[in-house]
């Protein structure tokens, strides 16, 4: 048995390191940001009135907005954060100030329930709670405030991360198993162990992403299995399940990223896999694998697998799922997985879905 990651909590991801400024930013003035690609930041000046980076809301009414910055303000004036935008005059603002520093960098988190927002700002030792307001906003970024004089500082972006929670879940374990989240090093940053009638447990993330580990115990404190190191984001659904391992290329697909699989030519892609048992003692029995939806992206309707025929051909009956059998220890089968587009599609982003494996 092991840990996979089964969805992703990741809504949106800037690192600012791709050469060109997103564009589904909302720029004002249109001209005042301005990327430093040496540096990967993107970098706010002091204008006339304001200076605003901001997106569209996301679609989802639940979801974590953090922002990393260098930006530590030192004359009064001097002000800068987080902006929920609903139109000129009605909007939130969480701002960062020469009163409010305390340290040589800028975390800040915006928490949305519906209409609800709660601000945070971590000052060195972890996350407080600094605010609350009710606004049904239309876009959201940063603004840096008032006309640039001596002293005011410029903003520089590092990171904008949304999420679909602040936490993650690992799920199918048994009463008195622990979870733990490590660093990359495999120092304990956050714990929690299956309480009875539980399945699972939720560990609050430090930071979004966090790069680091997960691990799992069981009861006695036996290590059973260690996932990472890797970008950990919130909202994050993980399982503690089969250990059986899907080859393509003589290379595990991932159980955290995603596998390209290449572009769709002739309406189609069809590839041979193998399914693969790595346990040298135990069969793996009643073995299911079948195609599920990623988030709530389109895509997966075009997926479907089948078997192999034995002569490194499929079948031809595909379908979303499909029965496997057993699999005796070190042993393998072959099967095809096939991508056909179905229907027009105008979309500029690769289609993504998932690859379910279960068994007992």
């Amino acid at each position: 048995m092991g840990i996979y990651r089964k969805t992703s909590g990741l809504i949106f991801e800037d690192k600012f390191d791709s050469g060109s400024i997103d564009s589904r930013y909302t720029l004002s003035p249109a001209n005042a940001p301005v990327l430093d690609s040496g540096h990967d930041q993107l970098i706010l000046p002091h204008t006339e009135t304001e200076t605003i980076v901001a997106l569209d809301m996301p679609t989802e009414t639940a979801f974590v907005f953090e922002v990393k910055a260098d930006y530590v303000p030192t004359d009064t004036g001097d002000e800068g954060g987080i902006l929920i935008w609903q139109d000129g005059y009605r909007r939130l603002e969480f701002l960062e100030s020469k009163d409010s520093t305390s340290r040589e960098y800028s975390k800040w988190r915006a928490e949305r329930k519906g209409n609800r927002w709660t601000f945070f700002a971590d000052r060195g030792s972890g996350w407080e709670m600094s605010d609350s307001a009710t606004l049904a906003g239309d876009r959201m970024g940063v603004i840096l405030k008032n006309p640039d004089n001596i002293g005011y500082q410029q903003m520089k972006l590092d990171h904008f991360t949304i999420c679909s929670s602040s936490e993650i879940t690992i799920s199918n374990l048994p009463t008195g198993y622990s979870v733990y989240l490590c660093d990359p090093d495999g120092n304990s940053v956050a714990s929690a162990s299956v309480q009875p009638t539980w399945t699972g447990v939720t560990l609050e993330m430090p930071t979004l992403p966090y790069y680091g580990m997960l691990r799992v115990y069981d009861e006695w404190g036996v290590l059973l299995n260690e996932l990472g190191a890797f970008n950990i984001y919130g909202g994050d659904a993980y399982v503690y399940g089969t250990d059986l391992r899907v080859i393509w290329k003589n290379a595990e697909l991932s159980l955290t990223n995603e596998t390209y699989l290449g572009t769709m030519y002739d309406n189609a892609i069809t590839v041979q896999m193998r399914l693969f048992n790595p346990s040298e003692n135990k069969e793996a029995q009643d073995i299911s694998m079948g195609i599920l939806q990623y988030l709530a992206e389109f895509g997966y309707q075009w997926a479907d697998v089948c078997h192999d025929d034995g002569n490194d051909q499929p079948v031809g009956d595909f379908g979303t799922r499909i029965n496997m059998g057993n699999l005796p220890p070190l042993g393998e089968a072959k099967f095809w997985l096939k991508v056909e587009r179905k229907v027009a599609y105008e979309g500029i982003k690769p289609i993504h879905f998932l690859l379910d494996v279960t068994h007992k």
